[in-house]
């Protein structure tokens, strides 16, 4: 008797995660509850990617359920953190935003309560409908970890790309980086490292990541004084906070481009990368 393949295998441990989490989430969603289903739907989704180029299944629609209760968990983890961001920069700055973290607050209140309820309204099984198609996957463990190798190779090669305009695409970047950690994650430890330095490649992400956390807080803060009167002290003081998260960004992005290029230098990694031929 066949084996559960690796895919699927992953797939139900993040399918058990999610829901573990959706049931904690109909009671209160907190930062560890959001954080561990978003962290979840987001590998569901890319072992989805992972099984569309190997079948060219569309999935998108079927998923789009989840990736809804996913927004609405995001909306209320961007408050979260925008609110971590303004009381670290407080602590520093040695500033205070009163009115501006009441306004987070407020808003953080009212999309916990939209994440609560739409937790409860979710209906759990939702993840199942790809059990069988996971199932059904052809091949071996062995095959199907060299087909991630070699799909982990042209996205190198994509991201090489991309990497030309670093700032510009960091987003699609962190994107197809994050695709490329999780397949990798699904093979064996030894398999993974010999293509890629793994932890090299987690901190490229945890940086990538804290560059987007401050991207958000930016934007928080530019809904947040567009109506407030010219000359307001609150006002002025986020303008000067605003200049100092960028220049932030740019320290975040200098360490993020580094840690990728260390990648990229990775000899085994780079000649698979080269090798790999241009998909269709």
């Amino acid at each position: 008797m066949r084996g559960t393949n690796l895919i699927l295998k992953n797939w139900l441990q993040q399918g058990k995660i999610f829901n573990d989490n959706l049931f904690l989430s109909r009671k209160r969603p907190t930062k560890i509850s959001v954080h561990d289903l978003r962290v979840a739907v987001k590998k569901m989704r890319s072992y989805l990617r992972l099984k569309q180029q190997l079948t060219r299944e569309e999935w998108k629609e079927s998923f789009s359920k989840i990736s809804a209760l996913f927004k609405s968990f995001g909306r209320l983890r961007d408050y979260d953190m925008s609110l971590t961001l303004i009381r670290r920069s407080e602590r520093k700055e040695l500033l205070s935003f009163i009115f501006f973290k009441e306004y987070l607050s407020v808003n953080r209140s009212l999309t916990r309560k939209w994440a609560k309820q739409n937790a409860i309204n979710f209906d759990e099984h939702e993840p199942d409908v790809f059990n069988q198609q996971f199932n059904f996957l052809a091949g071996s463990n062995e095959e199907i970890c060299e087909k991630i190798i070699q799909l982990s190779a042209l996205k190198i090669k994509k991201v090489k790309n991309l990497a030309k305009h670093f700032q510009k695409n960091a987003h699609e970047i962190r994107k197809q980086l994050k695709d490329l950690y999780y397949w990798l994650k699904i093979c064996p430890k030894e398999l993974a490292e010999d293509f890629i330095n793994m932890k090299v490649l987690d901190m490229t992400l945890n940086y990538l990541g804290n560059f987007q956390d401050h991207f958000i807080l930016k934007k928080k803060i530019k809904q947040y004084i567009k109506d407030l009167p010219k000359g307001n002290e609150e006002k002025e003081m986020l303008k000067g906070l605003d200049k100092k998260i960028e220049t932030a960004q740019k320290e975040i992005l200098k360490k993020a481009i580094k840690k990728w290029e260390e990648i990229g230098n990775k000899k085994t990694t780079r000649s698979i990368a080269l090798s790999a031929p241009e998909r269709s």
